[in-house]
């Protein structure tokens, strides 16, 4: 019984080629992605952070609101981190794509609060 001739040298060059194929689809999807991005309904969903509102003090300085389930987070936000300056419950008839309400009134309301 005679065992069958191989021909390595197809085989490795078969092997090779779908192994560059492969590579291509890889680097050709991290390509797209980060051309593109990834849509917003992927990545945060529906109890997600949105940013509301913000407001820069000065040179990488701001304050922003965000609201994160179902409650309005104020942060200080540095070049060395980010601080909570206040919580409070979200307002149902405050749209965050379109604010009724200025920035300067939730930060009254929220001091307000405090008192």
């Amino acid at each position: 019984m005679q065992l069958p001739a191989v021909d390595s040298g197809t085989t490795i060059l078969s092997t090779a080629g779908y192994l560059f194929l492969l590579l291509g689809v890889i680097f050709l999807a991290y390509y797209l992605l980060k051309r593109f991005g990834v849509p917003a309904a992927f990545m945060s969903g529906q109890n997600g952070p949105r940013l509301i509102s913000r407001l820069m003090l000065g040179n990488r300085h701001s304050v922003a609101v965000v609201r994160y389930r179902d409650k309005d987070l104020l942060l200080g936000v540095t070049d060395n981190g980010i601080s909570l300056l206040s919580e409070d419950e979200a307002d149902e008839s405050h749209d965050p794509v379109t604010p009724t309400k200025s920035f300067a009134s939730f930060l009254k309301r929220s001091t307000d609060n405090e008192e």
